[in-house]
Parts: C-alpha cells; structure tokens; sequence
C-alpha cells in the first residue's frame, strides 16, 4: 500500500508562504559576497540594496522557515551568508520583474488565496498549514494575511520566470509546460536569475556579519 500523499496544491501552498516570509527564492547558484564587507551603520544590519535593508531578523526568518517546510535537520539550514544572498536575490528578481511591468492582477492574487483557502479545508491541507504556523508562531489568520500582503510581490517574480521559461522553450523546441518542466527550462531560468544577481553586486552594500 502506497503512502498517502497531499494534493500538490496544499505542498505549493505551504513552500510558498515559507518562501515569502523568507524573500527568498531557492533553487540559485550562489556567487558569493564578491563586495569588501564595510562597516554595518545599524545594529544587525546585513545588506542593503537600493535602499531596502536585510537585517539578521530577516535572515533569521528565512532560515526559520527553510526549517519549517524542510523534513530535514539543521544541518539542512542555509547558513547566514546563504539565506542572505536568497533573499537579496529575490529582492533583484522583483526590481527586473517590476521593470519589465510584470504585476499582479487583483484577480491571481484573489485566486492565489482561495487556492490557499482551499487547501486548508482539506483535512490534510489543514493539518500541514497548522503545522507549518505553530513552527513559525503565527496562527493560520495571519498565515493567509501574510500569503494576501505578499501575493503581489511573488507573483510579479513568478510571471518573469514564465515569461523566461517560455521563451527558453520556444527558442529551443521544447513544450513549455509548469508541472514537470524540462531540466534544461529550469537550468536555463536558474542562470537567468543568477546573471541577474551576479549583474546586481555592484549596487549591494553588504555589511560586517560579525
């Protein structure tokens, strides 16, 4: 007998508020802090990019919930320098998608939280939310005003992954497809936003961790 699984639905649901808590988008090569750390101006300040900040609270957060979606241990945890280059990297993954006048319509976002919704009535669904809230302290109202207030935000960067997606499929005789993608699709859109990073560094300002 096969164990039971949860409708991918309540899995994405889960990941992805894990993800926007964190600002973080996984999945990237990682080219490090080629920038000489200066001096932090601010008790626990990281990194700053085009005048958005990265505290320790927010590395923190993500390395939280990386933990909270993750069945592995803590030797699973991005460390400090890791989960601040995710959440640097999605913050210039959103600049370019705003750039390029990907938004969100009022309507993903409405249908984003009703999948959300949905899931949650699911015995299943429900159970791993509420696990998923008690290991981050948040309760499942805030869970949904958290998934609500970032909606926009990871949908601009989702719509610019399609859009790179598609046209990397299109170029190169593929069916586009976003359950089961190809393996080249996926490398190929790592490397975009990698390039994307990469290009980036000489407008981050990083910080002493110490």
């Amino acid at each position: 007998m096969k164990p039971k699984r949860c409708p991918p639905v309540i899995v994405s649901c889960v990941c992805l508020l894990g993800m926007l808590l964190g600002m973080g988008l996984s999945g990237c090569s990682n080219p490090g802090q080629p920038n000489t750390p200066e001096p932090s101006a601010e008790p626990g300040l990281l990194a700053e990019y085009h005048g958005e900040k990265v505290y320790q609270a927010d590395v923190e957060r993500y390395q939280q919930n990386v933990d909270a979606i993750s069945s592995g241990g803590a030797a699973d945890l991005p460390t400090t320098e890791e989960a601040l280059n995710e959440i640097l990297r999605s913050m210039v993954l959103l600049e370019e998608a705003q750039r390029l006048g990907y938004e969100a319509t009022q309507a993903e976002i409405d249908a984003l939280v009703e999948n959300a919704e949905l899931s949650y009535a699911i015995p299943e669904g429900k159970e791993m939310i509420d696990q998923y809230c008690q290991k981050v302290g948040i309760t499942a109202e805030e869970y949904f005003a958290l998934l609500e207030e970032q909606a926009p935000r990871n949908i601009a960067r989702q719509k610019l992954l399609n859009a790179v997606g598609e046209a990397y499929c299109e170029e190169h005789g593929l069916t586009y497809t976003r359950v089961n993608p190809p393996a080249e699709m996926l490398e190929a859109r790592e490397a975009y936003v990698a390039d994307l990073f990469a290009k980036a560094q000489d407008e981050i300002t990083y910080y002493n961790m110490d």
